[in-house]
């Protein structure tokens, strides 16, 4: 998929790529989950940034937005809470079930 992408690219062009990296400090446990669970990006067994100047790319520039990420998913989650009946009507309980929360803390 990136050589493709990276062959339709203009020269000189420029995109963005996002992946999901486990956080650290994992056991080995919570890793496997992880990878299980998680995208399937998060299973790659290479970096990401070897992944991607494997494929062509050459500036490759990683910025973590793991804290606007995390913050965006807990006002998510707040708004979900607090519309949950309207959700729920037009959803479907299954869907918006109280028993699907996160819990992400601070929310």
């Amino acid at each position: 998929m990136l050589r493709a992408r990276r062959r339709i690219l203009r020269r000189g062009g420029r995109t963005a790529f996002y992946a999901i990296h486990p956080a650290p400090g994992l056991t080995a446990a919570q890793r496997r989950r992880a990878s299980r669970d998680g995208p399937l990006a998060v299973a790659a067994t290479r970096p990401h940034r070897d992944l991607l100047q494997a494929a062509g790319y050459t500036q490759v520039t990683p910025a973590d937005s793991t804290a606007e990420i995390a913050a965006v998913t807990r006002a998510w989650i707040r708004h979900t809470d607090a519309n949950h009946d309207d959700l729920a009507a037009l959803l479907g309980e299954a869907c918006v079930g109280r028993d699907r929360r996160l819990d992400l803390g601070q929310h």
